[in-house]
């Protein structure tokens, strides 16, 4: 791999893992139920790069797809 492709890389990387550990954190409302497409929409820092993925992650949003997946029905009502 190119160096400066490499750099760059690894700057992208601790970047997005410094965004995901400073992440806010969602109300305590939000955490004790399941989380929906908005609530990621709403802290997409803390379910995309923070400790909220791996709930995000293996939650359906009732389209058939995860929360963290690009779902092409969820959001077409925003």
């Amino acid at each position: 791999m190119d160096k400066n492709l490499r750099d760059g890389a690894s700057r992208l990387s601790k970047f997005l893992d410094a965004r995901g550990a400073n992440a806010p954190v969602p109300p305590a409302d939000v955490l004790a139920r399941t989380i929906t497409y908005a609530d990621v929409q709403a802290y997409p820092d803390y379910f995309i790069l923070g400790p909220g993925q791996a709930v995000a992650s293996t939650t359906d949003c009732g389209h058939g797809y995860n929360l963290t997946d690009g779902c092409p029905n969820c959001g077409t009502d925003d």
